[in-house]
């Protein structure tokens, strides 16, 4: 009896400790070891590592796929229909992972109760929590006393209370929230409450802004953007001091309208002169239509109503700035009409209250500087310089087809002499364009004749307030036959230049001045209809010699061992020579005709110019690593670039050499600038512009325009600019100053995450500094820090910019 007894006990204890050591699929499947090993990854990050950012962003597990199961110890309660699990317990699912010391799973809800050292890996997020519960259907869940890292926003969260909500959502009160990694982080906001949302915003109420432990700004609200998507938010304030407008703090508000649509509103305070407003308008519909809109208002707190109260660099100009009310309206637009695509539209407009606006407010996120530079790189098209009188406005229709375009324009310029009652607007002489007509018939060939013809014709309204205004027509078609052989290609050419004219109204203004600065004396006509005819007629003649190198070199075979290598293996070097004519007689009596611009004028033209062109091309094969769906494979593949290219030009003006007017006051100079233009790029890390024009009259260089630069990762990067410009006055040119301006700057690793950069301007005339542009930016883990000095010739600026949630 003892005997069987003892042998059922046995039983029963070998049974139960079989039992606790093998592994069991919660929805009743027992799983084998080597199922276990296939679904359960390394370990995952701790939040307190610094490798917890760097976390797989692979797609979600399937959510009716099985869970798995391991522990030290497993004990089953079948009355109660749940499962408790001991020591170093962990859950799986793909690449979702729960660990913790203690967890108990009920089978019926799929809820399962985490306790002691709880690490989640949930889609990409790694919590950790003393207590946690998860609806392991769902995803949905709470943690007590627990640290979570939500990938996507890459936000920190530390909080007595986080509740998990269906995806990626969280809330949690009496929290510590921060972007930065480790337990002491740089900058960090305590709040009573908030919430991480589907999209990756964080938005936290009755909040304290946190540099190390220590608080320095209580907020009631702030939003931390998301990296999903564009979204709504306070930005970081830009702080600066200058010596015109004061202690200056700008904080924009930017809203995400939507996937198309933003705005960012500035409201930017000057101790000095007041409260500016600003509004920045961008949209982005489809991949052909863009806008860019900006407007800014103050309410100035200092006038000008005589020049002696200006400034005393903006003294001398005849104008005064009584208004208080300033303003600045810029954009630019690029679109199509609704029903077609076909149809380009253009948009550019430059208006100002006054002309010293733009010289008082050229920095800044809201000033000149920052303006002009966003309109080039986003739309390719410049607005006209801060001291510029006189700002263009234009407005334009285009299309074009196989063989002809045509375009429709209306430009309105601002004479700003003529604003703020500093001249009197009904003597305002500035011409507006409204409207203009071009059309354009692309060279072509005639029918099956040899012949190929293009043209250009243009009609337009001139209006001004004072002055001349009325309609013009202006005509060239040009007719050409090109002719090639193996020697080379001559092409000669012909055509006709008609204008006519209807004057509505003729006026006084100013008598036409000439290139050489020579006036013509006042019109001498009245009638209402005019015309005038012209021809011009030339050739262009080129060859081409090119020669080939082969560099020797030995091949690059297409392993991983040479991926991302590169080698250069064969240059061609050609020579271009090409010979240009140009002929258009000289008119006379133009003077009986209305002048709205250049068109007006026609020189007369008879000059020959002979060109020289080195291009120097290179072969390159280069290692690359190709997918092709499962796999990347080395493959090799080549590419071609003109690296350098020099270019040589002379020119001879025949009329030059026989003119006989004024020959006393501009002896004859027939032979133009000797030009020299140098382009050369041969890798990512140096290029360089060159262009040097020499007049062979004065002995000297008349213009030098040099721009390089050098760069290299992480070390930085360095750029020289030299503009030269020499006094010139001959019949045909005049240029009334010298100007030689010279530019060095670049950004310089300090180390690795402290950049030094410079932007200095330097007139080498006046032996002055025009513009120094110094900032020192720190780039740490979760923040960029800037801080700028500037000095320009009639201000002095310091601004401190802080970027915590963009980087």
């Amino acid at each position: 009896m003892r005997r069987d007894v003892a042998r059922r006990l046995f039983s029963v204890a070998l049974v139960a400790v079989l039992l606790a050591g093998m592994p069991l699929a919660l929805p009743g499947k027992v799983s084998s070891p080597t199922e276990l090993r296939e679904f359960l990854p390394p370990e995952a990050p701790s939040l307190s590592s610094p490798d917890a950012a760097v976390v797989s962003s692979s797609a979600p597990a399937d959510p009716e796929a099985p869970w798995h199961f391991s522990a030290e110890k497993v004990v089953t309660e079948h009355d109660a229909k749940y499962v408790e699990a001991q020591g170093e317990v962990t859950l799986s699912q793909g690449r979702n992972i729960l660990r913790a010391d203690f967890a108990r799973y009920y089978e019926a809800t799929r809820w399962v109760f985490l306790k002691g050292n709880v690490r989640v890996n949930w889609e990409g997020d790694i919590l950790e929590a003393e207590e946690a519960e998860f609806d392991l259907s769902s995803g949905v869940g709470w943690l007590k006393r627990g640290k979570v890292f939500v990938s996507k926003p890459h936000v920190f969260l530390e909080s007595e209370y986080v509740q998990k909500h269906k995806g990626a959502i969280y809330s949690f009160k009496n929290a510590t929230v921060t972007r930065c990694v480790g337990s002491s982080p740089a900058w960090s906001l305590t709040a009573r409450e908030g919430e991480i949302n589907i999209d990756g915003r964080t938005q936290v109420w009755h909040s304290a802004l946190r540099v190390k432990d220590m608080p320095v700004a209580y907020l009631p609200y702030t939003a931390i953007p998301g990296m999903k998507k564009r979204q709504s938010g306070v930005l970081m304030p830009e702080v600066y001091r200058s010596d015109r407008l004061g202690f200056g703090l700008n904080i924009p508000y930017y809203w995400a309208i939507n996937d198309e649509m933003d705005v960012t509103f500035n409201q930017n305070w000057m101790s000095r002169r007041g409260y500016m407003q600003g509004l920045e308008f961008r949209h982005a519909q489809d991949a052909r239509t863009k806008g860019l809109w900006r407007f800014d208002i103050l309410s100035d707190a200092k006038v000008a109503r005589t020049e002696a109260e200006e400034d005393r660099v903006f003294r001398g100009d005849g104008l005064t700035r009584p208004n208080r009310s300033r303003w600045w309206w810029r954009s630019k637009y690029d679109g199509h009409l609704p029903e077609s695509t076909k149809w380009k539209t253009l948009l550019d407009v430059d208006m100002v209250s006054d002309q010293n606006y733009l010289r008082e407010f050229r920095s800044g996120s809201m000033g000149y500087l920052r303006s002009r530079q966003e309109f080039l790189d986003r739309f390719g098209r410049d607005i006209d310089s801060l001291d510029a009188q006189n700002r263009t406005n234009t407005a334009q229709i285009s299309r074009s087809w196989d063989g002809f375009g045509v375009a429709g324009t209306a430009q309105y310029t601002q004479n700003l002499a003529y604003w703020n009652g500093n001249g009197k607007s009904g003597d305002d002489p500035t011409l507006q364009r409204v409207p203009e007509l071009d059309a354009f018939a692309y060279k072509d060939r005639i029918g099956a004749t040899p012949l190929e013809f293009q043209g250009d014709a243009q009609y337009g309204y001139y209006w001004r307030e004072s002055g001349t205004t009325g309609h013009r027509l202006d005509t060239s078609p040009t007719v050409s036959l090109p002719l090639s052989s193996r020697y080379g290609s001559v092409i000669p050419r012909a055509g006709i230049r008609q204008t006519m004219y209807g004057v509505d109204r003729w006026g006084n203004e100013a008598p036409y001045v000439n290139s050489a600065g020579v006036s013509e004396g006042a019109h001498t006509s009245d009638n209402s209809f005019l015309s005038r005819t012209n021809y011009e007629m030339g050739f262009d003649a080129f060859t081409e010699f090119y020669r080939a190198f082969d560099l020797r070199r030995e091949s690059l075979a297409p392993n991983l061992a040479n991926a991302g290598q590169s080698r250069w293996m064969a240059m061609k070097h050609s020579v271009v020579p090409r010979l240009e004519y140009s002929y258009m007689p000289r008119i006379t009596g133009q003077s009986r005709l209305p002048y709205f611009d250049d068109r007006d004028r026609l020189m007369g033209r008879n000059v020959s110019t002979f060109s020289l062109t080195n291009v120097l091309d290179r072969r390159r094969d280069r290692v690359t690593l190709v997918s092709d769906g499962t796999d990347a494979r080395p493959a090799l593949a080549t590419d071609y670039l003109d690296f350098l290219r020099l270019r040589l030009e002379q020119g001879y003006d025949y009329e030059e050499a026989q003119r006989q007017d004024l020959v006393n006051l501009y002896p004859r100079r027939p032979f133009t600038d000797t030009t020299l233009e140098l382009t050369y790029k041969p890798e990512q890390y140096l290029s360089l512009i060159s262009r040097t024009r020499y007049s062979p009259y004065q002995s000297a260089v008349t213009e030098h325009e040099h721009f390089v630069r050098v760069e290299k990762e992480y070390l930085g990067d360095l750029f020289f600019g030299l503009d030269f410009l020499e006094k010139v006055h001959e019949y045909k040119r005049y240029r009334d100053r010298d100007y030689n301006m010279l530019r060095v700057g670049g950004d310089y690793y300090l180390t690795r995450d402290l950049i030094l950069g410079a932007d200095f301007r330097y007139d080498l005339l006046m032996g002055s500094s025009v513009n120094r542009f110094l900032s020192l930016t720190w780039r740490h883990q979760c923040f960029d820090l800037m801080l700028s000095f500037e000095q320009g010739y009639d201000d002095n600026r310091v601004a401190i910019t802080v970027n915590l949630f963009e980087f």
